[in-house]
């Protein structure tokens, strides 16, 4: 990250960062409060998903598997959404914790420029090669029409959901997290009331599925008009247009890794859907869809809860210089994770016959292999949620390196070499095995990283204690 010298430090305005509270304020009380508001907003945002499971279940396999394929391009508004909103979420917080409030402010009005421009042209190229783009995704004759169905609804809200993302996080960002999560929350309700409607009074099937996808993950980006209108340090300007290639390699650096944990994803599960729908059929995409848009996704939804709510701690005490908050929040956040996934993981493990009978329709064949599939799926993600939140933290630090490998690593790195591998000796459930195998691999590689920054932060504590005790003496 750039350095802060003690020149810089003394021209911080002092009355703004006394009124910053993400300096100030009780660590425990800030961590539980920012992360709360950011795990329910993104709860909110699953809750309509299980609404659409149980309708798509009622319609059967196939339509469940071409939705599933389409859901692939909701992973891809994610993976812009991320990269641009962590990365300027943690830029923009390290420059406030060093008091640079204009340069702080500037960055974020290029970037939301930014991600509607590049957003909105996906937006157009996918909407007009749609049906070679599901294809591609994994779709096969019998899937092809209701994947395209879906698709084309939400190519047209791509560049919505794109900046809805941004713009949670940099509510956030602005100690505004109540508001963020607000907006998901009333994005959720209108989502499910809408498919509710549309299925049962309209009967509209995918379509249905296809206005909930729409409108939940959209929804936030109304927090544009909080941003313009309100007094907010984040206030983005007409002349940010005007993008400067620094910001943007900076931003794009630092959200590079969140960028990397979604596109990796997004590319596993192109692998995923076309290895399992050529070695056992669309049974075991629509078992993959289970898991990809309803329980996997409320897990990965709690941890970048988490991770959302901490990151703008992390980063601006570390602008700060404040290293004994950052080890702090830190050893926190990596506690919090393993508890509560843990705790997610047994109850999904308990009570995976019930759970997955939600999403079945009463199909034995779907209900046994989804049974299966969600035990074997989700076994290690306590662990996956430990390396997200280690990855987050080097990103938080602009550590950029070690933190897109470590993303890396779990998405990419082992967990596609070993879907290939497992699947040429053991077949279709070669696929399944691979997530967990991968998982292990890369905790123990993210354990290594993260043990040795606990070390380095201690030595930063110790002279951030000496500083203190020469200035007071």
């Amino acid at each position: 990250m750039e350095n802060i010298d003690v020149q810089e430090q003394s021209n911080i305005d002092s009355k703004i960062l006394e009124n910053r509270e993400l300096g100030t304020k009780n660590i425990s009380s800030l961590f539980y409060r920012y992360i709360t508001f950011a795990i329910l907003g993104n709860i909110f945002l699953v809750i309509p998903t299980f609404i659409d499971g149980n309708i798509l279940g009622q319609l059967g396999p196939e339509k469940m598997a071409g939705v599933g394929i389409g859901l692939t391009i909701l992973v891809l508004s994610r993976a812009i959404g991320t990269f641009i909103g962590v990365g300027t979420g943690a830029v923009v917080a390290l420059r406030l914790g060093a008091g640079k409030i204009e340069e702080a402010r500037g960055i974020v009005g290029q970037l939301i420029w930014f991600g509607v421009i590049l957003s909105t042209v996906i937006a157009i190229l996918g909407y007009v090669n749609n049906e070679s783009i599901m294809r591609f995704f994994g779709a096969n004759d019998v899937t092809l029409p209701f994947a395209m169905q879906y698709g084309k609804h939400i190519w047209i809200a791509f560049p919505f959901q794109v900046l809805a993302i941004i713009l949670g996080i940099l509510a956030i960002l602005d100690e505004r997290p109540a508001l963020s999560m607000m907006s998901w929350l009333v994005g959720a309700i209108v989502a499910a009331i809408t498919e509710l409607i549309l299925f049962h009074k309209f009967h509209y099937g995918v379509a249905a599925s296809a206005w909930s996808g729409v409108i939940g993950p959209s929804f936030p980006s109304l927090l544009i008009f909080y941003f313009i209108f309100s007094k907010s340090l984040l206030k983005p300007k007409l002349k940010d247009i005007r993008i400067k290639m620094t910001s943007l390699k900076e931003v794009s650096a630092t959200g590079f890794a969140s960028f990397a944990i979604q596109i990796t994803l997004f590319i596993a599960m192109i692998v995923i859907n076309n290895l399992l729908v050529s070695l056992g059929g669309e049974l075991h995409v629509s078992a993959f869809t289970i898991q990809n848009a309803y329980i996997t996704n409320f897990l990965m939804f709690v941890v970048m809860g988490i991770t959302t709510g901490i990151q703008p701690l992390i980063s601006y005490n570390y602008g700060a210089q404040l290293y004994q908050r950052v080890n702090r929040i830190t050893s926190l956040g990596l506690k919090f994770s393993f508890l509560i996934t843990l705790f997610l993981t047994l109850l999904i493990y308990f009570f995976t016959d019930s759970i997955v009978a939600f999403f079945t329709g009463g199909d034995i064949a779907l209900q046994d292999l989804g049974v299966w599939s969600t035990r074997v799926f989700n076994i290690s993600f306590p662990l996956a949620a430990i390396i997200l939140f280690i990855s987050c933290y080097f990103q938080a630090i602009e550590e950029n390196v070690k933190a897109t490998f470590i993303a890396l690593g779990r998405s990419f790195i082992f967990s596609l070499p070993l879907i290939y591998i497992l699947s040429k000796y053991i077949g279709v459930n070669g696929v399944w095995y691979a997530i967990p195998i991968a998982d292990v691999i890369t905790f123990l590689i993210a354990i290594y990283f993260m043990s040795k920054e606990f070390r380095r932060l201690k030595h930063l504590k110790e002279i951030e204690y000496s500083d203190t005790k020469e200035v007071s003496s």
